[in-house]
This record gives structure tokens, sequence and C-alpha cells, in this order.
């Protein structure tokens, strides 16, 4: 009796661990990256930029600003996505704000609808001489 109660619970451990092993690549799988969001640029001189790309809203219904710059510095960039309307303000969606120093992170994820179009927009500060680049994008 007690080994057919081992191999049981042998068994449940590894019915368990195969279902984990199969259903963490598709949780991890549905953050991706935006296609046609990504905005890069060289932090040699500071600005801003607005992606000329414009993207439908994801079937996820929702989207985060992201990016990253490899540099360890204190200075900071932001990322932007912004709603396109024509003949009205575009309003920001969603937003990120981040020291270089930090790995590549993203804001939280903010409403999005499949019919309307969005972009990206970047603003870092310079470093001059630095031949880095960074980028922002979305990701839903």
């Amino acid at each position: 009796m007690r080994k057919s109660l081992t191999g049981k619970r042998k068994l449940a451990v590894v019915g368990t661990l195969t279902a984990i092993t199969i259903g963490v690549p598709a949780v991890t799988a549905v953050a991706a990256e935006i296609s046609g969001s990504r905005l890069p640029f060289a932090i040699a001189t500071g600005g801003s930029a607005e992606d000329g790309n414009r993207w439908k809203g994801s079937g996820s219904g929702h989207a985060k600003a992201c990016g990253d710059v490899p540099v360890n510095d204190t200075r900071t960039f932001s990322a932007y996505i912004y709603q396109d309307r024509s003949l009205r303000p575009d309003p920001q969606i969603a937003s990120t704000s981040r020291s270089y120093k930090q790995a590549y992170g993203c804001g939280s994820y903010k409403g999005t609808s499949t019919g309307d179009k969005y972009y990206t927009k970047a603003t870092w500060a310079s470093i001059p001489g630095s031949r880095a680049y960074g980028y922002v994008n979305a990701q839903n």
C-alpha cells in the first residue's frame, strides 16, 4: 500500500511540473514588442524624437512603454505612447521614465483599442562623446 501511494505522489509531482513547464513559456511569451514601435536614439546629444511609424492597437487591448539605455550613468530618459488622432491633440496613453543605469524596464499597462493608431516618443539626456544608443518601444 505504501509503495502505491509513493508512485501516485511521484506521478502527481511529475504531472504538476510538466504543466508548469509547458505553461510558463506561454505566459512569458504574451508580453512582446509591438511591431513597428521601436524608436532608437543616440545619447551623444540629448533631445526628443517621435517615431514616424504608426501601429494599430494590439489585440490584447493594452500596451506599455518600455526602453533601455545600456550606460552606467544617472541621467534619465523617458518613453511615451501616444494615440494618433488627426486634427486633434494626441493624448498620451502610457509612459515610463528611467535612469540610464537601470536595466531594461517598462511602465504599467494602459488600455488601447485595435481600431486606433499609436506611436512611440522618447526624450533623453546627453552624454557628450558617448557612442551608445538607447531605444524605446511598446509592448503588449
